[in-house]
């Protein structure tokens, strides 16, 4: 009986986080999934003065020895309390306390629906109480509960188990420490070492709550759920549906597998589309193509590989040991049918490297050739020097940027370092060549002109004005050292003093500096893309943008 009342203690210890399994469900807006606990049950009301009957057995007699009106009964014994039947092999009766103590073959029979098994039993008839002891089962419908300790309150119908309990429900089979089974209601609380396993996943668990006839896992406590092809989810709230494989998952859950993770306040999952919708909090990190997409509202499909993200959109790309932070309003990942996908980003996009920051309205990288696309006003600011066009491609190759093309109304500027005039390059088509990360040449096709500021060792010598139909400059430590200047080349060379401020610059110009994100944290700034800075066209290459809305 000591070991009884130490069982006890347990279950009074196990009522209170109960009481919070209320609160988790409303939050996950679980209609449908009714929990009968003591924080929201009406307790019905003491069945004082209800005798144990005694219906049947094959031997009775009274037994003084064992106790003051005791009774000993053996064979085919059947007693009875209130609408409860309870069979044994033999059984004392202590009728001054309303007690009984069987055993072998103990069966309880709750109306007519729940079932009991056991091969020790204390009875109190008193306080409704049953106490079933070793190779204990439970079984209602479909589900059968197994223990080896399980105290039965007969009024509120609550199976409470410790010291290990397992439920089989159709696939699944859950397993815990301690836990309570609520038959009325179908569902079972496991606490501490919980394990799961079907055909489909391995569960583990400090604390969930099962229903056997949805089917359905409500997230109590830190969780992970493997499924069959390797999908790993990590949740501390949430729910989740075993026959449909459908999840809801809060407070930060992330859905993992081999090539990417996904994190988010609130996702819904839906595994057999391998849809995940996500409010709030969302990153995206794919280790293929080592790239981070964030924002407050996004989806996946880990199937086909989209992805998108709005609201304060955010993408990283690594790049070697560097990495690009970019801002727009959505960006958009394209699978391409094969390995290769695309990354579009609209609309006001900024982005941000160390050693390259650009803006414009919308942007493409292309994995399948490397090169990303600059569309409407694009703005690019690398190794001090600022490029405009109307559109701006940008080369790469194994992750590195080696070319740069300005399409149509091209133009390069880059401050001088001895005086404060500004190296300018103008054409309808302008691409610029980049080694070790060092822009060494610049090849201008169509109504090419420049300034430049040439010097004799450390001296200028003056200010240089060119224009030819084509040309190429050559640079060297980000200077201009040769021009080389085809089809009607014509120039001059004057000193600085003679040459007014607007002489010292081609039509167009305009230092775009103040738009320059010079930290990734100024991406976000709300800087608006300069007025007139040039005529705009609408033209994408076949790349739509809009489809996803805004």
């Amino acid at each position: 009986m000591a070991r009884h009342q130490v069982r006890l203690s347990w279950v009074d210890s196990l009522m209170s986080p109960i009481k919070n399994i209320t609160q988790a469900l409303v939050c996950l807006m679980l209609v449908l999934l009714c929990v009968y606990t003591p924080a929201n049950a009406q307790r019905k009301a003491p069945q004082k003065n209800v005798r144990i009957k005694i219906e049947r057995a094959n031997f009775l007699r009274h037994d003084d020895k064992i106790g003051k009106n005791t009774q000993s009964l053996n064979g085919n014994v059947l007693l009875s309390h209130a609408k409860t039947l309870l069979y044994c092999d033999s059984a004392y009766m202590y009728n001054d306390s309303n007690t009984v103590i069987a055993y072998g073959s103990i069966h309880i029979i709750q109306n007519d629906s729940i079932h009991l098994y056991g091969d020790k039993l204390t009875y109190l008839g008193n306080d409704n109480l049953a106490k079933i002891r070793e190779n204990v089962r439970a079984n209602k419908g479909d589900t059968w509960l197994y223990a080896d300790y399980l105290d039965y309150d007969r009024l509120q119908d609550k199976a409470y188990f410790y010291d290990g309990g397992k439920v089989v429900n159709k696939d699944n089979v859950l397993t815990s420490k301690n836990g309570i089974y609520y038959p009325n209601t179908n569902n079972v609380y496991f606490k501490d070492d919980v394990v799961g396993t079907s055909p489909r996943y391995t569960l583990n668990s400090d604390t969930l709550l099962y229903n056997t006839q949805s089917e359905i896992i409500t997230i109590l406590g830190p969780t992970t759920i493997l499924n069959s092809d390797s999908t790993l989810i990590e949740s501390t709230h949430g729910w989740y549906n075993t026959k449909t494989d459908y999840a809801r998952l809060l407070d930060y859950s992330t859905i993992s597998k081999k090539t990417y993770s996904l994190t988010g306040q609130e996702i819904n999952y839906n595994k057999p589309t391998g849809e995940a919708e996500v409010n709030t909090g969302m990153i995206l990190v794919d280790s293929v193509d080592n790239v981070t997409l964030k924002g407050n509202y996004g989806k996946y499909n880990e199937i086909t590989q989209e992805a998108f993200a709005t609201k304060h959109a955010t993408l990283l790309h690594v790049y070697r040991m560097d990495t690009l932070y970019a801002h727009a309003d959505t960006f958009h990942i394209v699978p391409l049918g094969d390995t290769s996908r695309l990354i579009k980003s609209y609309h006001r996009v900024k982005f941000f490297r160390a050693d390259l920051q650009g803006r414009c309205d919308s942007l493409v990288f292309d994995f399948r050739d490397s090169i990303g696309t600059m569309y409407k006003a694009p703005i690019l600011w690398g190794q001090g020097n600022q490029m405009t066009a109307q559109e701006i491609k940008l080369y790469t190759r194994e992750q590195v940027l080696y070319k740069t093309d300005l399409i149509e109304a091209a133009f390069c500027i880059s401050p001088e370092a001895d005086s404060s005039g500004y190296n300018q390059v103008k054409g309808k088509l302008m691409t610029g060549h980049i080694k070790n990360n060092d822009l060494y040449r610049i090849d201008v096709s169509g109504n090419g002109q420049t300034i430049y500021y040439p010097h004799d060792d450390a001296t200028l010598i003056g200010i240089n004005r060119a224009e030819s139909a084509d040309m190429s400059i050559y640079l060297k430590e980000r200077k201009i050292k040769n021009i080389t200047m085809r089809v009607s080349p014509s120039g001059n060379i004057n000193p600085p003093l003679l040459l007014g401020e607007e002489d010292c610059k081609l039509k167009g110009f305009r230092w775009l500096e103040e738009y320059r994100p010079k930290t990734k944290e100024e991406i976000y700034l709300e800087t608006p893309i300069p007025d007139g800075l040039m005529p705009q066209i609408d033209v994408y290459e076949g790349y739509s943008f809009d489809e996803l809305g805004e």
